[in-house]
C-alpha cells in the first residue's frame, strides 16, 4: 500500500473508532448511521468529501420528507402500490435537485422508513438525520486535523511539479545539439509524453480543489491562477512538441548559426523563467507575485543582417519552411510567457 493509501486508511479507522466510541458513550439509538456516513463520504480529499457529504445529507432529508408524505397519503394502499409511488416521487425530487450519490440514499431512506420503521417513523427520521450529519462532520474534521488532505494543496503542489518539469524539458530542448545526429529532438518525446500525462492528471484532480473554493469557484482568484498556469503549460508543451517534430536543421551548412544560437539562448531563458514561476508559486501561500523583470524575448537582431537574408533566399522551400516554423514556435512561446505574466499581474492587483 502506498503512503497516501496507508494514511487515508489510518485516518478512516481512527475516525470510525472515535465515532463509534461517541455513540456508545451516549448510548444513542441508530448511532451506527454515523459510522456509515463516515465510511461512505471519506474519499481522501476535503473537497470530494464535502460534496459527498452534502449529497448524502440532502438525499437523507429528501427521503425523510417523501416517506412521511407518502405514508400519510398512500399508507392505506397495498405496499406493492404505495411504495413504488413513493419511490417515483423520490426519484422526481432527487432528479430535479441533480443528485447523484444522494439519489440512492434518498431511495434507501424511503424503503427503510416504509418497511422497517413505520411504527417509529418520526423518531427514526430525527435520529437518522442527526447521526448522519454528525458522521459527515467528523469525516470533514478528520481531514482537517489528521494528516490534512486538501485538494487545494495537492493542486498547488501538482502545478509546481508540472512547471518544474516543463522548465527542465525546455532546458533539454535548448541543449538539443547534444542529441543524436539522426533527429536532434527525438529524445524529447518521452519527456513531452510525460508532460501530457501530468497535465491531464492535474486537470482530473482539479474538480475536488474547486469544490473546496465554494459555489463561485470559477471566479475565485486561486482557480483563475490554476487555469492560467494550466493554459500556459499546455501551450508550451504543444510548442515543444512542434519543435520535436521538426526535421534536423543544418544550421552550419546553411550559414544560419546566428538563428540557432538565438533560439537556444531563448529556450534556456524561457526554461529559467518557468522555473522562476515554480519558485514563486512555492514561496507564497496566496496568489504569489510574478517575477519583477520582463519575460525573455527572442533576440534576433544579430541574425537580421543582409547576409542572413541573402542566405535565406538561397534556401529551398522545405528548408525555409523549417527555419520559419522553428521561429514561429519560439515566437509563440514568447507570447505565452508575456501574456501569462500579464494576466498573473492583473489577478494579483485584483486580490
Amino acid at each position: 500500500m502506498s503512503g497516501g493509501g496507508l494514511r487515508d486508511s489510518l485516518r478512516l479507522a481512527a475516525t470510525v473508532t472515535v465515532v463509534n466510541g461517541f455513540t456508545h458513550l451516549f448510548d444513542g439509538d441508530f448511532g451506527y448511521y454515523a459510522s456509515m456516513a463516515v465510511l461512505s463520504v471519506s474519499v481522501g480529499t476535503y473537497g470530494n468529501t464535502l460534496e459527498l457529504g452534502r449529497q448524502r445529507l440532502i438525499g437523507t432529508a429528501v427521503g425523510a420528507v417523501v416517506v412521511v408524505v407518502g405514508y400519510r397519503a398512500w399508507g392505506d394502499l397495498p405496499v406493492v402500490v404505495a411504495l413504488p409511488l413513493a419511490l417515483l416521487l423520490a426519484r422526481l425530487i432527487a432528479g430535479s435537485l441533480r443528485l447523484s450519490v444522494g439519489y440512492s440514499v434518498c431511495c434507501f431512506m424511503v424503503v427503510m422508513g416504509w418497511l422497517s420503521h413505520e411504527q417509529e417513523l418520526f423518531g427514526w427520521i430525527q435520529l437518522r438525520l442527526v447521526w448522519t450529519a454528525f458522521g459527515i462532520l467528523m469525516a470533514l474534521l478528520s481531514l482537517r486535523l489528521l494528516w490534512p488532505a486538501r485538494a487545494r494543496i495537492q493542486q498547488r503542489q501538482g502545478l509546481q511539479d508540472l512547471l518544474r518539469a516543463v522548465g527542465q524539458t525546455l532546458e533539454s530542448a535548448a541543449a538539443g545539439r547534444a542529441a543524436t545526429q539522426e533527429h536532434p529532438q527525438r529524445w524529447l518525446e518521452p519527456q513531452i509524453r510525460q508532460l501530457h500525462r501530468s497535465l491531464l492528471s492535474l486537470r482530473d484532480q482539479r474538480q475536488g480543489a474547486l469544490l473546496e473554493l465554494g459555489p463561485l469557484a470559477s471566479q475565485h482568484p486561486h482557480a483563475r491562477l490554476w487555469a492560467l498556469f494550466d493554459q500556459a503549460c499546455e501551450q508550451l508543451i504543444l510548442d515543444l512538441d512542434d519543435l520535436r517534430r521538426l526535421p534536423p536543421a543544418d544550421w552550419h551548412g546553411w550559414e544560419l548559426e546566428g538563428i540557432q544560437h538565438a533560439g537556444e539562448a531563448f529556450l534556456q531563458a524561457a526554461a529559467s523563467r518557468v522555473l522562476q514561476w515554480q519558485d514563486q508559486l512555492a514561496r507564497a501561500p496566496g496568489l504569489s507575485q510574478p517575477p519583477a523583470a520582463d519575460p525573455p524575448a527572442l533576440a534576433l537582431a544579430a541574425a537580421q543582417t543582409t547576409a542572413v537574408e541573402q542566405r535565406c533566399r538561397q534556401l529551398k522551400a522545405d528548408q525555409l519552411t523549417r527555419v520559419s516554423t522553428y521561429l514561429m514556435a519560439l515566437s509563440r512561446m514568447q507570447h505565452t510567457l508575456e501574456s501569462s505574466e500579464g494576466q498573473w499581474r492583473e489577478l494579483r492587483q485584483r486580490e
